[in-house]
């Protein structure tokens, strides 16, 4: 080989990582200005719901120790889920900074705001771990079982909150069809993240259907080429969820920061209500009806659930705020529930690390 060909190899593979991370921006760029498009159209929708002046009036009557307190949720919500993934991190053995696990959860907040189902945002943590020289199927394990911890927590709040507010919500429209769909939805996502991750016999028959669907196409075909690697990683995986199973006191520190950050995020709503409100509902209720909500919204196939959540909110909380700052409540509460998400884990997820070895 001659050495100008040497030479020119090199520079090939830097322009088509460059060019593979020039693709990534721009489609990462594409969710969000679809989102941020989304989001000002429901925005205006209800700023023209009543009086547009008084809507508008609400932004400068606001109690700002409320607005401040709502922002600090934002941050222990944000940290919270950062040690999770720290801790989950530890017990696998993989050695991850605190601020790593920050920048980790950042993508993650960023693709799950700008993606259907918020289906981008663990895909993209799992990039960015093995980037930073973790194994894939490590990182997947320390993702999945934080998702886990997570939507099995979320579940259970939520039925325990229909339970004791049932009569209360049941004179909202549909609300026993929704809540019912909202519960099964998430309990069947338990159920096949817990048979995917400790089953591999059924996980192995999954692949192999998954395989069999796809192998006419031309990726399908690059798959069979490479399924003894896949199987390889899915049995590393399994392995690598067994090993955080024999570590149930650290699982439990996990189960307590998810806990922290599920409570600061549904009280969210409570510190907007009292930006606009004097306090007459007790903060159990809002935190209680801000929890069956979630529960409902989290799988509607909207980037943010854009709409469902904005009309859910509405119907559940317009008992509580007066008809002058609902709408205002609602723009508000999706700023700092969904589009602070947006703006500030932008920066986390257009920075690209370089590859580590593992």
């Amino acid at each position: 080989m001659k050495e100008s060909d040497r030479d020119f190899q090199p520079t090939v593979k830097s322009n088509k990582a460059a060019i593979n991370s020039e693709e990534k921006k721009s489609v990462s760029y594409k969710w969000l200005m679809l989102t941020v498009i989304l989001g000002l159209i429901i925005v205006i929708v209800f700023f023209f719901i009543g009086d547009f002046k008084e809507n508008l009036a609400v932004f400068s009557n606001i109690d700002l120790w409320w607005f401040f307190l709502s922002g600090c949720c934002l941050l222990i919500f944000w940290l919270s889920e950062a040690l999770t993934i720290y801790t989950t991190a530890k017990i696998s053995g993989i050695k991850l900074s605190l601020w790593k696990s920050i920048e980790t959860n950042m993508v993650g907040q960023f693709y799950n705001s700008v993606t259907p189902f918020a289906s981008g945002g663990q895909p993209m943590q799992i990039l960015r771990l093995y980037r930073l020289g973790i194994d894939v199927s490590k990182a997947s394990a320390v993702l999945m079982s934080r998702f886990l911890i997570y939507q099995t927590t979320i579940t259970i709040l939520g039925v325990f909150f229909m339970f004791i507010f049932f009569e209360k919500m049941n004179s909202l429209p549909s609300f026993s069809v929704l809540a019912v769909f909202g519960f099964l939805i998430n309990s069947a996502v338990i159920f096949f993240l817990l048979i995917f991750s400790f089953s591999p016999l059924l996980t192995k028959k999954i692949f192999d259907l998954i395989l069999f669907i796809v192998s006419p196409f031309k990726f399908g075909k690059k798959m069979k080429k490479s399924e003894e690697k896949w199987l390889e990683k899915i049995g590393e995986f399994h392995s690598a969820m067994k090993n955080l199973g024999k570590a149930p006191l650290k699982l439990l520190v996990a189960f307590i920061f998810t806990s922290i950050q599920i409570f600061f995020y549904f009280s969210i709503p409570y510190c907007i209500y009292r930006m606009l409100e004097p306090a007459i509902v007790p903060f159990s209720e809002i935190f209680s009806f801000q929890g069956i909500l979630f529960l409902i919204i989290s799988f509607v196939p909207v980037p943010g659930a854009g709409g469902a959540a904005e009309g859910g909110f509405y119907l559940f909380f317009k008992n509580f705020f007066s008809p002058s700052n609902i709408a205002g409540a609602v723009i508000i509460w999706r700023i700092m529930s969904y589009y602070m998400n947006i703006f500030i884990g932008a920066p986390f997820a257009m920075k690209i690390p370089k590859k580590k070895n593992s």
